[in-house]
């Protein structure tokens, strides 16, 4: 245990009576030498909101109200925010802009509330302190004027230009992309700033994609240490590497990606015997050639995942080894981690084996073909009659297991997923609904059950490992929940709050308008799923343990998984030591949960850009979709090609009310009611790329369309 680690053990001890801090140096008995760093780190601590010093220099420890208004700062549009408390079961405070305190997006703050909270609203609060300025440096457009410039900030939600005096423009150009550095916030005025990277010129090949790429801080560069270690990669598989490996070359295996993936992880067979079914997963065995405390390992710790920006992908792993040696390419030895389960004919795994082998694929299938046999029954998509057999073994087994996963009570979300066709360039050719078929939902059946039967199995050895838990939803946001699904004529039923509940509601609404609405307003309900050393459930999935197991070349948890499923074949566990490792193991999932939203967030904002890009050359145009959301200033539509913008009351000529209770809104001139799921026919106004905004009217006001 180190001194911190101390400190604050005594202090928050209930037994615990508050001592000055030379009490508290007499009482860990600190020398001279010491005695200075307690003291610099009784201060440290004190700052950082871990502890209290009191006027009289009294060591106290945070109360659980002081802790409840510790937290972040998520600015809007409109400049007012909310804080977003340390502590979960705290509700977000509404934060108006004249109470911000110059707080900017994510800074770290202390609030105090001003305003209890009421039925229907949240409590309202002003920042009294900024503890840690998180945006030191910002991505945006440059704007230059004689003897100064401006950085107008990618992220809409930062609130203020940034003033750039002329010695630090760093040779910019008027409308280049930059980051600037934040050298000074005053009181009063726009904070201050230095021009410290060039990106590029508002023309260049997908500048706006890189700006985002910048503006969140995904690691892009692999290392010069990584390059160098790269070189001594093998590209083939070599023979002395399958000694003790179950070699499963001559096992018929396929991979079902993307048509454009180039990285294959992992890769199946199946065999039947009697009325049960064998299942191999084959994972790529990254872990062979990635050891731990490398360079390129370091790398790959760092950025956690890869993040796909459609045209352009920031790889976890360098392309030798994610499109190379790793991947499962066709017709190549390649070393995996075969999970091997055999499943009765109600879906239950009776048997599993791990191995570590060698696979040889036999073909190399996409998507679109299988769905096309599976579901259209296109028999003139393959001509090898034994891969027809097969692929109606896996989808019969596809069919079992989603049957099991249903009869727990797992939900099975159903929402519009963006299909964007992009060039290399970074220009947008089409947006449309992503369809998933057959050959999507096996693959996505069989890594399901390959990551629970992984994680069943380090459950019940009670051994420290990294598990993938989705809590129960908070009780604030299922009332909101109900609230909308009551607006829409359904209810939520059930009171132990079960995932059948939800269930049974996506089947209430399957085939109706509010179908794709419902499904985004249960997911925004739910918990984000994080990584944890600790065993917990999986609310969505409706299963006790859960890991991620299947994706080590594009996933950091899952090569941890991995390097303990090898201990396990080789009977190494116990050698491990379990104390280091659980440490070792609550650290690493804090960090992957964040690289994880990191990249979430990336490509969420790559997406909005697209879509505004996508829209700009249809302004004036007429589009159909349905209401997602009603609110005080205007009425959010979700066109068919899974585009949202917004038609705001306050440019319409007509008037409107918002019926905050039965969450409706009225056109009060013409007595039309609009309802969350309504199907309605809107123009497009006007497109704000920069802002990541699409203006709506609703063209037929009169017209709202069954």
């Amino acid at each position: 245990m180190n001194l911190k680690e101390l400190i604050l053990n005594i202090v928050n001890d209930e037994n615990y009576e508050p001592i000055t801090i030379k009490e508290f140096e007499s009482y860990l008995k600190a020398d001279n030498y010491t005695r200075k760093a307690v003291k610099d780190l009784l201060k440290e601590l004190d700052k950082e909101n871990l502890i209290r010093i009191s006027n009289k220099k009294r060591i106290m420890p945070i109360s659980q109200e002081e802790k409840n208004l510790i937290g972040t700062i998520s600015l809007a549009q409109g400049g007012y925010g909310f804080f977003i408390s340390d502590e979960e079961d705290f509700a977000d405070v509404f934060i108006k802009k004249d109470n911000l305190k110059s707080a900017h997006n994510n800074d770290r703050v202390r609030i105090e509330i001003t305003k209890e909270k009421e039925k229907g609203r949240n409590a309202e609060g002003k920042v009294v302190e900024i503890l840690e300025r998180v945006n030191d440096q910002i991505v945006g457009t440059f704007q230059k004027n004689d003897g100064f410039g401006f950085v107008i900030a990618d992220e809409k939600n930062f609130g203020e230009d940034i003033y750039i005096d002329k010695k630090y423009f760093k040779k910019a150009k008027d409308k280049d992309k930059v980051v600037v550095e934040i050298i000074k916030y005053p009181k009063k005025g726009s904070p201050e700033g230095r021009i410290v990277e060039i990106i590029g010129g508002k023309n260049d090949k997908n500048i706006d994609i890189l700006s985002s790429i910048r503006a969140h801080n995904l690691p892009y560069e692999f290392s010069k240490k990584t390059k160098k270690e790269l070189l001594y990669i093998d590209s083939e598989v070599k023979s002395e590497y399958l000694k003790g490996r179950e070699d499963f070359r001559d096992l018929f295996t396929v991979t079902i990606d993307g048509r454009d993936s180039k990285d294959f992880d992992d890769a199946i067979s199946i065999e039947r015997d009697g009325d049960n079914y064998i299942l191999y997963v084959h994972i790529a065995d990254v872990a062979h050639y990635v050891k731990k405390s490398t360079a390129i390992d370091d790398d790959a710790y760092e950025r956690g995942n890869s993040t796909y920006l459609f045209n352009i992908v920031i790889p976890m792993l360098p392309k030798a080894l994610s499109n190379g040696i790793c991947s499962l390419n066709p017709n190549e030895d390649r070393l995996a981690i075969t999970c091997k389960m055999k499943i009765d004919p109600k879906g239950r795994v009776i048997e599993n084996d791990f191995y570590e082998s060698i696979i040889n694929s036999n073909y190399r299938l996409v998507y679109d073909d299988v769905n096309a046999y599976l579901d259209d029954g296109d028999e003139e998509v393959y001509d090898d009659n034994y891969l027809k057999e097969v692929l109606t073994d896996f989808n019969e087994l596809r069919k079992i297991l989603a049957a099991k996963r249903e009869k727990r009570g797992s939900i099975d979300f159903n929402f519009s997923e963006s299909q964007i066709d992009i060039s290399e360039d970074g220009n947008v050719l089409n947006i449309s609904n992503l369809n998933r078929g057959s050959g999507n939902k096996l693959i996505e059946e069989f890594m399901l059950v390959a990551n629970e039967t992984v994680a069943s199995l380090f459950a019940y050895m009670d051994f420290p490992f990294l598990y993938r838990v989705h809590e129960k939803p908070s009780e604030e946001k299922i009332d909101g929940f109900k609230s909308a699904l009551a607006a829409m004529g359904y209810t939520l039923k059930g009171s132990s709050l079960h995932p059948k509940d939800f269930q049974q509601i996506l089947k209430d609404i399957e085939g109706e308008n509010e179908e794709s609405i419902i499904n985004m307003l249960m997911l925004r309900t739910m918990q984000k799923a994080k990584y944890s050393k600790d065993r917990g459930i999986h609310f969505g999935l409706s299963t006790e343990y859960y890991t991620h197991f299947t994706s080590p070349i594009r996933r950091y948890p899952d090569l941890i998984v991995h390097r303990l499923v090898k201990k396990y074949i080789n009977n190494k566990l116990t050698s491990t030591s379990q104390i280091s490792l659980e440490k070792s193991l609550d650290k690493k999932a804090d960090h992957l949960s964040m690289t994880e939203r990191r990249s979430e967030d990336t490509e969420r904002d790559v997406e909005d850009m697209l879509k505004c890009k996508y829209m700009k050359r249809f302004i004036g145009d007429d589009f159909y979709g349905n209401i997602s959301s009603i609110t005080d200033f205007g009425i959010f539509v979700e066109l068919d090609n899974t585009v949202e913008g917004l038609f705001m009351y306050k440019f319409s000529p007509k008037r409107y009310e918002f019926l905050e209770d039965k969450l409706m809104a009225i056109d009060v001139d013409d007595k039309i009611y609009y309802r969350i799921g309504d199907r309605v026919k809107i123009r497009v106004l006007d497109v704000d790329i920069y802002q990541r905004n699409i203006d709506f009217d609703l063209e037929v006001r009169d017209e709202i369309i069954s």
